[in-house]
């Protein structure tokens, strides 16, 4: 495991998945040339240094996660060379299987994050070359990567959630958090007492930190604790110089300070290009945080996530979590699932797919049901495809055939009307957004041989998977990628 980013970034670049880039502009070029590297499978992670106007060493790495292997590598799990995307799925399920156990964070004096700090006036954003990352985005976002980290003003523990983050001017950010949330609800409670709420926003971290600020963890529980129990070893952490928040000691940048309630101040938030891949949310008015300090270490790494057409660029292992997740839902209800799996290219969690070996009529819709009305896959959720076992539910390939050639229209596809959305659904009626009513409806599709004459349905040519497994044994020079004997 790794206990911070720049040495993950060492192990990508040792595996020969990192690639430095020299004297980009951070005025839409690093946006543009992470989105171009993106849209290329499997594509190295990218680390930008002598950034345009900045002093070498003042950096942003991105499309971190855009392979298979480092998401494996972030989120702990050793990778077999040879595995499919729904085998990290499957070991991730092993990893959190019976509960993570929740390990504390320990604190330090120090560490790297304290290397400089500078507070008050002193304090200017644009000292760190913070991308424009789309054409229309209305300004520079330091927080598509990050973490905000705050503090429950009842009950003490702490927060840490994913929001994007815009530099307004040289000490004031807007963190847009998305309502429901908890540091929503957190800061709140400051509000209702008439106070500002204490945050820190962090802008490049662990990814064993991002994993878990990603993930829904229950109300109570620190994502400090959570990422402790992935990494089964605690995360350090040390208090700020003027929130006494923790924050993560080896962060690469740390912004400290306060969340003004609304009637305060509010500026316009936005727009910016979403995880959808549209501008849908538009702009809208957001509480501001006035920065009192930033603690950064020497050579300070912006941890760039945004949103592109490609998930990867922003995601570690999100549809991963969600995987695991809706697999051990349907495991507790159905027998036979043989594997979940969600293609990030569609837009994340929008189609998910469910392996399912069919034992008795209507097991297969059940199981579409079942997905369709999870809260943790579904919330964006446009279709539900279920596939045979025989169907690797990660190869796209593989689930194109089975939608071609196993789904009569008339009867293998069921909508379900009125399931919970939310307002970054693209597709939402303009007259619908206006009125709140972010609500959609899901496609259930039954992409496999139908129950009641399976022993009927024509046989594939295809090859067994014992012939397979005996074949790949016997050829592993040629499939194993050395083409050498």
């Amino acid at each position: 495991m790794f206990d911070d980013l720049r040495g993950f970034i060492e192990k990508a670049g040792a595996l020969g998945e990192c690639q430095v880039v020299e004297d980009a502009d951070w005025n839409l070029e690093i946006g543009t040339i992470t989105e171009l590297m993106a849209s290329d499978p499997g594509s190295p992670l990218l680390l930008f240094d002598k950034i345009k106007g900045y002093e070498p060493g003042y950096r942003v790495a991105s499309n971190i996660f855009t392979s298979l292997r480092r998401t494996a590598l972030g989120m702990g799990i050793d990778l077999p060379e040879d595995a499919r995307g729904v085998d990290l799925v499957r070991l991730y399920r092993e990893k959190i299987r019976g509960g993570v156990k929740l390990l504390p964070p320990v604190e330090v004096d120090t560490g790297p994050v304290k290397e400089n700090i500078v507070t008050g006036e002193d304090v200017d954003l644009f000292k760190f070359p913070t991308p424009k990352w789309h054409e229309l985005d209305g300004g520079r976002y330091i927080g598509t990567g990050g973490l905000t980290i705050t503090r429950d003003p009842d009950d003490g523990w702490v927060n840490l959630g994913a929001y994007r983050v815009q530099i307004h001017d040289k000490s004031t950010i807007a963190v847009n958090v998305v309502p429901g949330h908890h540091c929503d609800l957190m800061r709140k409670k400051y509000w209702a007492k008439g106070q500002s709420c204490p945050a820190v926003v962090i802008c490049g971290q662990e990814p064993i930190l991002f994993v878990a600020g990603q993930f829904e963890v229950p109300w109570g529980v620190s994502e400090y604790d959570y990422a402790g129990g992935l990494k089964n070893k605690p995360i350090v952490v040390t208090r700020g110089v003027t929130t006494d928040l923790p924050i993560p000691a080896t962060a690469e940048i740390a912004l400290e300070g306060e969340i003004l309630p609304p009637e305060v101040e509010t500026r316009p938030e936005g727009p910016f290009g979403e995880w959808p891949g549209y501008y849908a949310k538009g702009i809208t008015d957001q509480p501001v945080m006035k920065v009192k300090s930033i603690l950064y270490r020497n050579n300070p790494i912006i941890q760039g996530c945004p949103p592109f057409a490609n998930p990867a660029t922003y995601s570690v292992g999100r549809h991963i979590q969600v995987c695991a997740a809706v697999w051990d839902d349907l495991d507790k209800q159905i027998p036979g699932v043989k594997g979940v799996w969600n293609f990030e290219e569609g837009a994340l969690k929008s189609i998910m797919v469910v392996s399912l070996h069919q034992m008795y009529g209507g097991h297969a819709k059940q199981a579409g049901l079942l997905v369709a009305g999870s809260g943790k896959a579904m919330v964006t959720g446009r279709w539900v495809i279920v596939v045979d076992d025989d169907i690797d539910p990660s190869n796209i390939s593989q689930v194109l055939w089975a939608l071609g050639t196993r789904v009569e229209p008339d009867t293998g596809i069921e909508i379900v009307k009125g399931c919970w959305g939310m307002g970054s659904n693209p597709a939402l009626p303009p007259e619908r957004r206006r009125r709140g009513d972010f609500t959609h409806s899901i496609a259930i599709i039954l992409a496999c041989r139908p129950y009641e004459w399976i022993k009927d349905f024509p046989l594939a040519t295809r090859s067994s998977p014992e012939d397979i497994k005996r074949t790949r044994e016997k050829w592993d020079w040629l499939f194993s990628g050395s083409r050498e004997k």
